[in-house]
């Protein structure tokens, strides 16, 4: 079967963004609630044994376990949104509605049930109940949706002035002027306009943290976008570093170990093959390399055609860049051994050459074209060093620099003694390991 459609940097980490937010957003109303439950029930007694509140025992009947019931109804929801998030799928737009329904509309039938318990059935719109419909409001920011803010400061609005006018309409007993200004209809639209207003806020706000949070993302998307193509011409490790330094990729000096890895008679057979088969063999055969190197932190720096050019040691500093780089060696010869066994390449034999010394890496060029360099006398003789695998028929030379890095030598290593490389004055002492 056809996979799906992979969703794009963006969208993918946008939602797993939102539904965070959403986890976070029903985690702290959960806490609230279960925190508002512990302190009710905490001060209840010894308020009313010092005279200070006297609430009668329906109220604390319904809003105790209505606080103890949205508790668990928001840790569930907080559940719900995390299971959602590992699995990268996010929630329809309609539940998130609905369930900022459910949310407003439970204040208000509490507040509706605890009204019919008091003398004064309008001290329940006064009452602290009232002021869960802000914090809904307020946390609403962090659905990162506009109009589902807007959506629960109208809601909560409309509801409250709803309840005003549903209960008003059974009160018959007549008010002191105090009284009488407490409870003007105008008092309880204002209230509830503010709801809405707060609503509009809270909407705003959430827009401004979406804008944001979208920047982000797409600015990360862009520089991944960026690091994955310029890295594919270079090396992600080079993409990222001269990225990090916005193009300017100051010339420093590193201590770095250089392979240098050639194809034995690649000439002849590239002379003998259609274009399209000596492409074919060079992705497979440097589709290997890559990988190896990747896998010990190296980059390739050049692709020669019949070999290539490798850096241990940068743009990334590494303890041990020697022994990295014969590390990586003996598994290339592995890994290249096991294709041609599996046929998934022609019998091929390469060399490889290692030196060990300091370099200047950096870019080279002018304003209008650079390109990320290594240079210095160790590219140098790691380039000749790789091409004494012929006189000696070898596959595996190192410099001494190299082999008195190595912790533990392998066992085919043997010394070659001095030998006079081209355009070195002075006599280099050579290794086989192989």
């Amino acid at each position: 079967m056809q996979k799906p459609p992979i969703e794009s940097y963006f969208r993918e980490h946008f939602s797993d963004e939102s539904l965070k937010r959403e986890a976070q957003r029903a985690g702290v109303l959960s806490a609230m609630f279960l925190f508002a439950t512990v302190v009710l029930a905490i001060l209840h007694p010894l308020l009313r044994n010092d005279n200070l509140i006297s609430i009668p025992s329906p109220v604390m009947l319904t809003v105790i376990p209505y606080l103890v019931g949205m508790g668990g109804y928001e840790w569930g929801i907080r559940r719900l949104f995390t299971q959602q998030l590992k699995r990268h799928q996010d929630i329809p737009t309609f539940f998130k509605f609905a369930n900022a329904t459910f949310e407003i509309s439970s204040i208000s039938f509490i507040i509706l049930i605890v009204s019919r318990h008091l003398s004064d059935r309008l001290l329940a719109l006064d009452s602290p109940l009232t002021y869960i419909y802000l914090f809904f409001i307020i946390l609403s920011t962090l659905r990162l949706n506009f109009w589902l803010s807007v959506y629960t400061g109208a809601i909560a609005g409309a509801e409250y002035i709803g309840l005003y006018f549903l209960i008003a309409g059974s009160v018959s007993e007549p008010y002191r002027e105090i009284d009488l200004f407490v409870h003007l209809p105008l008092m309880f639209i204002i209230k509830g306009g503010l709801l809405i207003m707060a609503g509009l806020a809270a909407g705003y706000v959430s827009r401004q943290i979406r804008l944001s949070i979208t920047d982000t993302i797409r600015a990360t998307e862009t520089e991944q976008n960026a690091v994955t193509l310029f890295g594919q011409q270079v090396s992600p490790q080079i993409a990222r570093a001269v990225l990090e330094q916005k193009g300017n990729y100051q010339s420093h000096r590193m201590r770095v170990a250089v392979m240098f890895l050639d194809i034995r008679d690649f000439t002849n057979y590239a002379t003998h093959q259609a274009p399209e088969d000596v492409m074919a063999y060079q992705n497979t055969f440097f589709g290997i390399i890559i990988r190896i190197v990747e896998q010990y932190g190296g980059v390739v720096n050049q692709f020669l055609g019949d070999g290539c050019m490798i850096t241990f040691g940068a743009p990334v500093e590494v303890e041990n860049p020697a022994e990295v780089a014969v590390e990586a060696g003996f598994t290339i010869l592995r890994e290249i051994r096991k294709a041609v066994t599996d046929e998934l390449m022609i019998p091929t034999a390469i060399g490889i050459g290692i030196h060990l010394g300091d370099a200047v890496v950096g870019n080279i060029g002018t304003e209008t074209r650079q390109q990320y360099s290594v240079t210095g006398n160790v590219v140098i003789l790691a380039a000749r060093i790789e091409q004494l695998n012929k006189p000696f028929k070898t596959q595996f030379l190192v410099s001494r620099e190299v082999y008195e890095s190595l912790t533990m030598p392998p066992e085919t290593a043997r010394a070659l003694g001095p030998t006079v490389i081209k355009g070195v004055d002075e006599e280099i002492e050579l290794y086989q390991l192989f």
